[in-house]
């Protein structure tokens, strides 16, 4: 049923009177985005050019922190529903994980480095999903599209001053100085926990609710994830394949701003598109945009010439990101939305870390063109998985994935 609380008056914001907190939360996100962009943009440079490894190599060491950051997400999510305090579980994991990524240029080695990424990106993960459903805690249904938006709006920001503050510091130090920079944006992020988040007033989940009934979001989930095996790997392959088209460390920091640019001006318009036109048609336009942008990459010859995919990229996730996590927390019961988001997560996650196993193996083979090809493939299967299970659904009412995609859950 429609949620009847009016749409906010207030500029970005959702309804609610819940401002303040979503405002503290897009702060956090900032500071949080300019370590996470960062890392996509040179964890891969990093270690192709201090360890001498391929990029092969370098993707399957991010996919290997990611995959295994992916698997806490269920259990993190439970813990939060089961405790009540998402705030509480954010500071656990800025505090715990920071002394591993600023210990990051003094282990030395392929093999640690990777494993201390590996440790430091678990135990992170662990507020990630905390940070989610804390967003649906403190927004309304009909809103929560626009939420998610403003959240992720703000949080570009924070990525551009992490690319271009991590080129500029790698320019003038070293590349082992972006770590260091980690460590100041972590040590920031904290303050911020403590002394500016209110406590997410939410009752303690009970029981543990069985997988069985979870069905409705891990078929979701699995659908959309198809396209993450593509773009997970493309998205860690973009710094060095600007650097193989002739960019500095500083200019792969540019072509990455493009695409956060992007996200910080229309990221929160484009989620409240998503809740003007439902969840499944703006996950629909969203990953067929996507799926253009990737093309421009293919027929990219100098590295300037990803600017223009890189926007539109990001423009297609400013619709589909926010319509996924959206729909999941429209379909959780009272009490479970940070476990529902879990199991997403955990589904969603896997997919796309796991994405440049595959796809360093496929660049391996037949080159850039093949991964590319490689992740136009995942997405063109995704938008048919999507669009037969619930665009199609709506003819068949009777149906189970019909019953469980009707409403305002598809517009």
């Amino acid at each position: 049923m429609p949620d009847p609380t009016p749409p906010s008056t207030e500029p970005g914001l959702p309804a609610g009177g819940i401002g303040r907190s979503l405002l503290v939360l897009s702060l956090y996100e900032m500071l949080s985005n300019n370590r996470s962009s960062l890392f996509t943009v040179y964890f891969v440079l990093y270690v192709v050019q201090k360890d001498g490894v391929s990029v092969a190599a370098g993707l399957a060491a991010f996919s290997a922190a990611y995959v295994t950051s992916s698997l806490v997400g269920p259990f993190a999510g439970r813990l939060s529903d089961r405790l009540g305090r998402r705030r509480l579980l954010l500071i656990a994991a800025e505090a715990v994980s920071l002394p591993f990524f600023v210990a990051i240029p003094f282990v030395g080695g392929f093999i640690a480095v990777s494993a201390f990424f590996l440790l430091a990106e678990t135990i992170l993960s662990v507020g990630s999903t905390a940070l989610q459903a804390y967003v649906a805690d403190v927004t309304t249904s009909r809103q929560r599209g626009r939420g998610y938006g403003f959240i992720s709006q703000i949080g570009a920001v924070g990525s551009i001053m992490g690319v271009v503050a991590a080129g500029l510091v790698s320019e003038a130090f070293s590349i082992d100085a972006i770590f260091y920079l980690v460590g100041a944006f972590m040590a920031a992020d904290l303050f911020l926990l403590v002394f500016a988040l209110p406590e997410s007033r939410v009752n303690p989940s009970g029981s543990r609710r069985p997988l069985r009934e979870m069905k409705e979001v891990i078929v979701f989930s699995a659908a959309t994830s198809i396209r993450a095996l593509g773009t997970g790997a493309v998205t860690a392959f973009i710094g060095a394949y600007a650097y193989y088209l002739g960019a500095d460390d500083l200019e792969v920091g540019l072509v990455a701003v493009a695409g956060m640019a992007t996200t910080a001006l229309l990221a929160t318009r484009l989620g409240g598109k998503v809740d003007a036109i439902g969840e499944i048609r703006g996950y629909l336009y969203g990953t067929i945009t996507v799926g253009g942008s990737l093309l421009i990459f293919v027929l990219s010859g100098a590295w300037p010439e990803l600017i223009p995919a890189r926007i539109i990229y990001s423009a297609g996730f400013g619709l589909l990101s926010p319509a996924m996590l959206s729909w999941v927390s429209k379909v959780a019961p009272e009490g479970r939305t940070a476990e529902y988001l879990g199991v997403f997560s955990l589904i969603n996650s896997t997919f796309w870390s796991f994405g440049p196993l595959p796809g360093g193996l496929v660049q391996s083979l037949f080159g850039d063109v093949g991964l590319f090809v490689f992740a136009m493939a995942a997405t063109a299967g995704s938008v048919v998985a999507v669009y037969l299970l619930y665009w199609k659904a709506k003819a068949a009412p009777d149906s189970t994935l019909s019953s469980l995609s009707r409403g305002d859950v598809i517009a």
